[in-house]
This record gives structure tokens, C-alpha cells and sequence, in this order.
């Protein structure tokens, strides 16, 4: 059997709806939550976050992935 390093890709993008003051503060709030979670457990949240996440009522609508190379390693 050989061994593969392969470089690998994911985009997931949506929606989420949060309360906040102003513009600014919805991105500088969200971009916390994407730091915390990321986005795929914003819009698929695990069990034990799901109390906490379900406020933000959030939809995934679009993803793409794929592999961008692929080399054999020793």
C-alpha cells in the first residue's frame, strides 16, 4: 500500500439571524461565533451545543469541496 498527502478543500456559507446594536456589531459578533464554532457547527450544531446555537436560527444554502492535489509520500 502507498501513502497520499492530498490538499483538500470545503466551502459551506449561509444565513444567521442575530440581534445586535448596529452593522459592525452583527459582523464583530458573528465572526466570534465563527471563530468559537465554526461555521459547520453554526448551521449543524452538536448536541451539546444546540440549546446555546438555536437562537440564531441559522440556514446553510450553499457548499462546494473538492481535492486540489495529491502526491505520493513516503
Amino acid at each position: 500500500m502507498k501513502k497520499f498527502r492530498l490538499s483538500i478543500t470545503e466551502e459551506i456559507g449561509g444565513y444567521i439571524e442575530i440581534n445586535a446594536k448596529d452593522a459592525s456589531h452583527a459582523e464583530t459578533l458573528v465572526q466570534d461565533l465563527l471563530d468559537e464554532y465554526g461555521a459547520d457547527r453554526l448551521f449543524y450544531p452538536i448536541p451539546e451545543d444546540k440549546e446555546e446555537l438555536g437562537k440564531y436560527h441559522t440556514r446553510h444554502t450553499h457548499g462546494d469541496r473538492g481535492v486540489l492535489t495529491c502526491e505520493e509520500i513516503k
